[in-house]
């Protein structure tokens, strides 16, 4: 794939998936069941952890990795590869779930998709700059432990 290519994938990616979430913020109410707050506040604890165990100069919503960015099995990163790609699969479930709108379904099944292809775009790109990625990585979920 071309630098241009790449690039261009990138930012369409990255557009999906902020879409999807504002979809998700403002595509209906936010009167959530306690059991929804539970679960938003769930996947904001994820957030703080992938923050935490990541460190702020590994941050990046883009796929590319940044500069100079080091491989983290610390933290939630033992557990989960994309912890914040899970983060905001479970706030987007929280609502979707808490106040459903049919909007909200098709964002949520949408952003599942967009976050699995960036995912895949994303771990191509970390081999190719850690080409000891997927040996370092082996035994540690995508995005769902157990699961995927």
């Amino acid at each position: 794939m071309s630098a241009k290519s790449s690039n261009l994938t990138d930012n369409l990616l990255v557009t999906a998936q902020l879409l999807g979430i504002g979809v998700l913020t403002f595509g209906g109410g936010w009167d959530l069941p306690r059991w929804a707050w539970g679960l938003f506040l769930s996947g904001f604890a994820v957030l703080v952890a992938a923050i935490f165990s990541i460190g702020l100069h590994n941050i990046t919503v883009m796929p590319e990795p940044v500069p100079g960015n080091t491989l983290s099995k610390r933290g939630i990163y033992r557990v989960v590869r994309h912890p914040m790609y899970l983060s905001v699969l479970l706030c987007g479930l929280a609502v979707t779930l808490g106040a459903p709108t049919w909007i909200r379904w098709a964002t949520m099944a949408g952003l599942l998709v967009v976050l699995v292809m960036k995912i895949r775009h994303e771990e191509a790109r970390l081999t190719e700059r850690h080409p000891e990625y997927p040996v370092v990585m082996r035994g540690v979920a995508r995005l769902v432990p157990g699961v995927w």
